[in-house]
């Protein structure tokens, strides 16, 4: 006789979470879902998919609830809030956060999750859009080791690594750190193709050169050329970016840990999301540099 599957709940059908979400669905978990926008679960509706009017009902239904949300205060609001997760939650349900919310909101949640009896991990993703559809996603788990046992199956449906990083916290700092190291890149490939277009030289000849040296690595590949070819439709917008160089700045402050380069970094992504390059995949930073430099990515 096969193993019962655990009810799950999915809050947050988003440009992530839907792939996120179907690929559960597909494991043949019993799943709820929940998004603010009706809009956003009419598709898992069609399917069959029980819809539920608040998060509160969400987690009144499952074993397992699962938020993927784009800011930080309305994850706080799912999570804290008024019909939120843990207002309806019971003794013994799990709620695991894969959203990108920093060090602070993270703690802060496993503390309130506690008081419930829930227990909490953080666990954001390391990956985008293509990922999510194959089922390739990393996650980055913080929380207690031994319950995440109980639920990784459901992690192991969307993704082809789980990674236990450490106590409730760990895994929102593997994913800060993670996107410092990428935006920094994504950041440094955007000056280098600027400044050598400025110098007259041939950008594709230019990325070639440095794709042959030891600076190559898959961002200087893939978001070099999207820079060179001018296609920014989103796989990770910008205005993400910047939420994630905020966080970077709270946990240096929160740690003491002097950061020179990425406080400029994120002076510059702030920059560019009040440009209007928010919702343009991330690379579109190019265009802010480009901007300032009087140029136009289009007429080279």
């Amino acid at each position: 006789m096969s193993e019962k599957k655990l009810k799950v709940g999915f809050i947050g059908t988003g440009a992530m979470g839907t792939p996120m979400a179907t690929n559960i669905h597909k494991a043949g978990f019993p799943l709820t879902v929940y998004d603010r926008n009706p809009s956003k679960t009419a598709g898992f509706a069609a399917r069959g998919v029980a819809v539920a009017s608040s998060c509160a009902e969400v987690a009144r239904t499952s074993d397992v609830v699962m938020t993927m949300i784009g800011q930080v205060v309305d994850e706080l609001d799912v999570v804290l809030g008024r019909a939120g997760v843990l207002e309806g939650a019971q003794p013994g349900l799990t709620l695991i956060d894969s959203s990108t919310v920093g060090i602070v909101a993270s703690r802060k949640m496993a503390a309130a999750a506690g008081e419930k009896g829930v227990v909490f991990f953080d666990a954001p993703v390391s990956g985008s859009i293509g990922p999510a559809a194959e089922g390739k996603l990393g996650f980055m788990v913080g929380g207690d080791p031994q319950a995440l046992a109980n639920v990784r199956p459901v992690l192991e449906a969307m993704g082809e690594k789980v990674i236990h990083v450490g106590p409730n916290g760990a895994g929102s700092a593997m994913k800060v750190i993670l996107n410092l190291m990428i935006g920094m890149t994504v950041l440094t490939v955007a000056e280098t193709i600027t400044l050598g277009r400025q110098a007259g030289l041939d950008p594709q000849q230019m990325l070639e050169i440095l794709g042959e040296s030891s600076v190559k690595s898959p961002h200087l590949v893939n978001k070099g050329q999207q820079m060179i070819d001018g296609r920014f439709d989103p796989a990770f917008a910008l205005k993400y970016m910047q939420k994630d160089f905020d966080l970077i700045m709270e946990a240096a402050h929160e740690l003491k840990t002097p950061l020179f380069t990425s406080a400029i970094a994120h002076q510059v992504y702030t920059a560019a999301n009040v440009a209007g390059y928010g919702d343009l995949d991330y690379a579109a930073v190019i265009k802010f540099l480009e901007d300032s430099a009087g140029m136009d990515l289009q007429d080279s």
